[in-house]
């Protein structure tokens, strides 16, 4: 009976498990923490040194005693401890603003994830307490976080590109009518532009300086201006450190293939709406909605218009794009409930909590060995309905 009361009265929690960053978002506050993915850890021992920003400070300037970890890859916990160990660190340090434990806790999770790596989104979130965990397609968080409707009756094509891959679904009746998860994303892109510089300039850059590199100079589109940049690294045949001035048509060149690999399956998920044309022309009248961090690079959306001749729809706060949706989520459950997986967590046990025990997610499945595509339409029903 205490157990209940405890439970009862603490906190509906919603977190975007990204792999460079943990957003996560509190009912009826908003967002209160987005922190990079990282934890650093005593390599002989395993302790704890620093969590988020502060284990981000410490990434590459380690030494050997020292570890530092990613353990969210491709949005799906790749590391089971450590990935415990960074949330509940993250906790600790906004404890003070809630002490009666977390009532229901909403994780976002990409499409083509196993039943494997799901059951251990939803024990990583039992072993931290929660009672009532919901997962939620990342397409269909941020197409709430867009500001649209998933239940219309109408087409609207989702392309949400994160670090660690690129999220491209169809959503028409509160489902996923079809959707493709790419291992192609912004850390793919980073590391192209940090092998480039790497192997013709024999510079050696950290993720830091790739990621300001992008930031700051990374571009889709000629322009006339050719801005430049001055980045800093350790020369490989002197072994000494230098300075090297890059420009962005250089970098335009690095990243035109993994962007041209985006871009040509988002052609591929519209062609394949052949036998739903309605959809098509949906989308032809909406356009596309462009998500998370790839949607801020320079001329992405002007590109896609190109290849495409179709509009591109880039929402005020494209990187928190999923945390407001699963923000829009928590605080209408009710409405939301049918887009969502969920079950109860009681006494360190995890159960189904739906009276079916058909796999519930939308846009999830068993795998089809197509390299996480799911094309087949995914209907609602009132099994899906959960306590």
């Amino acid at each position: 009976m205490k157990y209940d009361l405890i439970v009862e009265g603490g906190i509906d929690l919603g977190i975007d498990l990204g792999t460079r960053n943990i957003v996560m978002y509190r009912k009826g506050r908003g967002i209160i923490l987005n922190e990079a993915s990282l934890i650093a850890s005593r390599r002989n021992t395993g302790k704890v040194l620093a969590v988020g920003n502060a284990a981000s400070v410490m990434h590459e300037k380690v030494h050997p005693g020292i570890l530092t970890t990613r353990p969210i890859q491709n949005g799906v916990i790749a590391d089971y401890e450590a990935t415990i160990k960074l949330i509940k660190g993250l906790f600790n340090r906004i404890k003070p603003r809630f002490s009666l434990g977390i009532r229901r806790l909403f994780i976002s999770i990409p499409l083509g994830i196993t039943e494997v790596e799901k059951r251990a989104v939803y024990d990583a979130a039992a072993h931290i307490g929660a009672r009532d965990i919901y997962l939620v397609s990342k397409p269909i968080a941020a197409a709430i976080g867009a500001g649209l409707n998933p239940f219309e009756p109408t087409g609207n094509m989702i392309v949400d590109i994160g670090a660690g891959t690129t999220e491209i679904a169809i959503i028409s009746l509160g489902g996923i009518v079809s959707g493709e998860s790419l291992g192609i994303a912004g850390n793919e892109i980073n590391d192209i532009i940090a092998r480039h510089i790497r192997d013709e300039k024999n510079l050696a850059i950290s993720e830091h300086a790739t990621e300001n590199i992008k930031k700051n100079i990374g571009s889709v589109f000629t322009t006339d201006r050719n801005e430049r940049l001055t980045i800093s690294g350790l020369n490989i045949e002197s072994g000494l450190p230098e300075n090297l001035d890059i420009d962005s048509e250089m970098i335009r060149r690095i990243i035109a293939l993994p962007l041209g690999q985006i871009i040509a399956a988002i052609k591929k998920n519209i062609e394949e709406l052949v036998v739903k044309p309605d959809l098509a022309v949906d989308i032809l009248q909406n356009g596309i909605y462009l998500t998370g961090g790839g949607a801020l690079l320079k001329g992405l959306d002007k590109k896609i218009h190109t290849e495409t001749n179709l509009g591109v729809n880039i929402p005020d706060e494209p990187l928190t794009a999923v945390a407001n949706g699963i923000g829009i989520i928590l605080e209408d459950l009710a409405k939301y409930r049918s887009v969502l997986d969920s079950r109860k967590h009681k006494r360190h046990r995890i159960v189904n909590n739906s009276e079916n025990s058909e796999t519930l997610l939308n846009g999830l499945g068993q795998e089809n060995g197509n390299g996480g595509k799911y094309p087949r339409e995914l209907e609602l029903s009132d099994s899906r309905q959960t306590g």
